[in-house]
C-alpha cells in the first residue's frame, strides 16, 4: 500500500512540474495566438495517442465505456477548468495566477467533505478561512491595478480543477486513466474544431515547434496527475501540487522578467500553508 502512494506522489510531482512548463509555454504563445488554437493543436496530438494507448492495451474494448454520461461531466470540468486557467495565465503573471489557483486543495478537502457527508473540523474551518485571506493578499481588492476578470478567472479555474479532481478519484474507481484523458481531450478538440474557422492563424516554423512541444508537455502532465489522483489520496495530491508554485516563479522570472511582489509572496505563502494544515487534517481524520 505505501509503495502504491509513493507511486501516486511521484507521479503528482512530476505533474506539477510538467504543468508549470505548459503554463509558461501558454503565456508565451498565447501573446499572438488564441487560447483556441492553442488547445486545438494540444488535442490533435493527444486524442490519437491516448487512443491508440487504449486499443494497445485492452483492445477494441478499452475504447468503450458503460458510463458515456460520466465522461461528459468529467470532460466538462476538464473543459471549463483549462479554459479559465489559460485565460487567467495570459491576463496576469505567472506566479500570481497559480497563487491564486493555489487554493484549490483546499477547495479540494472541503468539497471532498461536503460530497463524503463530512463535515470539516475546527482546525479545517480555520484554515479555510485563512487561505481565503492569502487569496485576498494575492489579489488586493482595494488595489487600483487589480485584474478583476484575470483573478475571476484564475477563482473559476481552482475550483473547476477541484471538481475535476474529485470526479477523476471516483470516476478512477471503474474506468481507465487513458480513456478518461481521451474523453477530456476528445470534447476539448470537438470544441476548438467549432472556433477554428474565427480564430486559427497560421503559425511559421518555429511557433509550430512550439505547438507541438506544449502539446506533449500537457500530455505527459494529464497522465501523471491522473495517476496521481488513481494511486494516492486526494489530500496528498493536493499538498504535493504545491510545487508547481516554486516552478512558476522560476519560469515567471527567467522567461518574462516577473518578479513576484511582495504581497503576492505573503498570500501565496498563507494559501500553501492553509492548504497543508487543511489536507493534514483531513489525512488525521481518515
Amino acid at each position: 500500500m505505501k509503495r502504491v502512494v509513493f507511486l501516486g506522489g511521484a507521479f503528482t510531482l512530476a505533474g506539477s512540474f510538467l504543468f508549470s512548463m505548459q503554463d509558461a509555454l501558454v503565456k508565451w504563445l498565447s501573446a499572438d495566438f488564441s487560447l483556441f488554437q492553442l488547445l486545438l493543436i494540444r488535442s490533435v496530438v493527444m486524442v490519437p495517442v491516448f487512443a491508440l494507448i487504449c486499443f494497445s492495451r485492452w483492445g477494441a474494448v478499452g475504447l468503450v465505456t458503460q458510463k458515456p454520461g460520466a465522461h461528459l461531466l468529467r470532460a466538462l470540468f476538464n473543459l471549463t477548468a483549462f479554459l479559465s486557467y489559460y485565460y487567467a495565465i495570459t491576463r496576469m503573471p505567472l506566479v500570481d495566477a497559480i497563487s491564486i489557483a493555489s487554493a484549490y486543495p483546499i477547495i479540494l478537502a472541503v468539497l471532498s467533505g461536503m460530497i463524503l457527508s463530512e463535515a470539516p473540523n475546527g482546525r479545517q474551518i480555520l484554515a479555510v478561512i485563512a487561505g481565503f485571506i492569502g487569496v485576498l493578499f494575492i489579489i488586493q481588492p482595494t488595489g487600483a491595478d487589480v485584474d478583476w476578470i484575470g483573478a475571476g478567472a484564475a477563482l473559476f479555474g481552482c475550483v473547476s480543477f477541484a471538481g475535476l479532481g474529485l470526479y477523476t478519484r471516483h470516476l478512477s474507481k471503474t474506468e481507465s486513466s487513458e480513456l478518461m484523458l481521451l474523453t477530456g481531450a476528445l470534447s476539448i478538440l470537438i470544441v476548438s474544431l467549432i472556433s477554428a474557422p474565427w480564430t486559427w492563424i497560421t503559425p511559421d516554423l518555429n511557433n509550430l515547434l512550439l505547438m507541438l512541444g506544449l502539446s506533449v508537455v500537457a500530455l505527459l502532465g494529464q497522465y501523471a496527475i491522473t495517476n496521481g489522483f488513481r494511486y494516492a489520496p486526494v489530500y496528498l495530491v493536493g499538498a504535493l501540487e504545491y510545487t508547481t508554485l516554486v516552478w512558476a516563479a522560476l519560469w515567471g522570472f527567467l522567461f518574462f522578467m516577473e518578479i513576484p511582489a511582495t504581497h503576492v509572496l505573503i498570500g501565496a505563502g498563507v494559501v500553501v500553508l492553509s492548504g497543508l494544515a487543511v489536507v493534514l487534517a483531513e489525512r488525521q481524520r481518515q
